[in-house]
């Protein structure tokens, strides 16, 4: 089977494979590591040129990679435009960070498709890549992967409507997309797949106790925390959906003293653009100080050291969100989570999780659920939660359970 992947967007051109991050790019990435591991199809990428990820493209068998290589003058534009959007909102700006490079890339991949074919051809999440089926007339089989739930249509409806399947990245976004009010629907039930998001289960998995004991004392010494703090940790991008303000706020109640909050993230990915909502989370953040820590962007492969550490994993997200990576990546690591009943979150967690009603009291009972589980020394059964996630997320048969839903 000859699979070609569509991988663009327009907020900092993230390659494949993911030397820049991006949680799209770091998926897709597996596909690609798993196809050079057992060769199961002709696999196609179509990324953005990046010098470092076309060095390390050359570790991989069996995947061809078509590398669009965006024009100087072209990356200008992106910045000037970036840096007027930036002027009315950081965070607005970021969406609009390389708007005309996916122009380019749309542009470019339009040509290609005009002269070649595939089986099945994926266009990841990003909506606006419709364009790239319209332009090029493409006659064979195409998907769309859905990794959020879509708010616009790009003028591209019949796009949309002779899309072959759609895979989804929870039973959450199928259903939206089954509704006649979503911009690209109603979307018949016939055509919705879902296939769950994966993480890297070698990566993230549980320490034995002595590394842990010795990465839980290199973290206390770089930012000078108490061997007897508890370590609540947040991991993700600062923004008001995740629920860090929330999260502050119910800080506050809270009767155990000892902890120390640890804030791993940035506005997105790796970014340190200012905003309001940075400065309100700052100033909560000061009123329960030193409690805080702001650890600002940790790189991927570094996050297991966090989990691993951390006594309880806190992500409280406010709005629906489709996935939820960070809890299956806590979980893995054999951390305690608390989460809410968002989006596509309790398909993820189940009940190796607390899930909270968002919509009532959410901070009350935040504040309530950390204090039973700090005063509650009760390990979570490590082992039966890795287990649990490497049977149903690991990246290793991720390509497997793709290619299964577009037979």
């Amino acid at each position: 089977m000859k699979i070609g992947i569509l991988t663009a967007d327009s907020n900092g051109c993230f390659p494949v494979p993911a030397s820049k991050g991006g949680a799209v790019s770091t998926l897709i990435e597996s596909l690609v590591q798993e196809n050079s591991e057992k060769g199961l199809v002709e696999l196609t990428i179509f990324s953005y040129y990046d010098e470092t990820a076309y060095k390390e493209s050359k570790k991989y068998s069996n995947v061809n990679f078509i590398w669009v290589k965006v024009p100087k003058y072209i990356k200008r534009l992106d910045n000037l435009f970036y840096k007027i959007v930036k002027q009315r909102s950081a965070v607005k700006a970021i969406s609009y960070k390389s708007i005309f490079s996916l122009l380019y890339y749309i542009k470019y991949v339009s040509k290609y498709l005009k002269k070649n074919q595939f089986d099945k051809l994926i266009l990841e999440n990003n909506i606006p890549i419709a364009w790239i089926i319209q332009l090029s007339h493409y006659s064979g089989q195409y998907y769309y992967h859905l990794h959020n739930v879509p708010r616009i249509n790009a003028k591209c409806k019949k796009v949309f409507d002779n899309c072959a399947g759609y895979l989804c990245v929870s039973k959450y976004v199928a259903h939206q997309i089954e509704s006649k009010d979503n911009p690209i629907g109603p979307i018949g039930l016939e055509k919705t797949k879902v296939v769950y998001n994966a993480i890297d289960t070698d990566l993230f998995k549980p320490y034995s106790l002595d590394h842990k004991k010795t990465i839980r004392h290199q973290i206390n010494n770089k930012y000078s925390i108490s061997p007897n703090d508890k370590i609540i940790l947040f991991t993700g991008r600062i923004s008001k959906e995740k629920g860090l303000d929330v999260l502050l706020d119910a800080l506050i109640k809270v009767k155990v003293d000892n902890y120390k909050l640890l804030i791993v993230g940035s506005i997105m990915h790796g970014a340190n653009e200012k905003s309001d909502y940075v400065d309100l989370v700052k100033h909560k953040a000061h009123e329960i100080s030193p409690h805080v820590l702001f650890t600002g962007y940790i790189a991927h492969d570094k996050l297991a050291d966090y989990y691993n550490v951390a006594d309880v994993t806190i992500l409280p997200s406010t709005w629906e969100e489709p996935a939820g990576l960070t809890m299956v990546e806590a979980l893995s690591c054999g951390t305690k989570v608390i989460t809410t009943n968002s989006g596509g979150i309790p398909e993820y967690v189940q009940h190796y999780a607390v899930v909270l009603n968002k919509a009532e009291n959410l901070k009350d009972k935040l504040s309530h659920a950390i204090d039973a589980s700090l005063i509650n020394d009760t390990l979570v059964d490590r082992y039966e939660t890795y287990y649990y996630i490497k049977t149903n997320f690991s990246t290793q048969k991720y390509l497997e359970r793709v290619v299964k839903q577009l037979e």
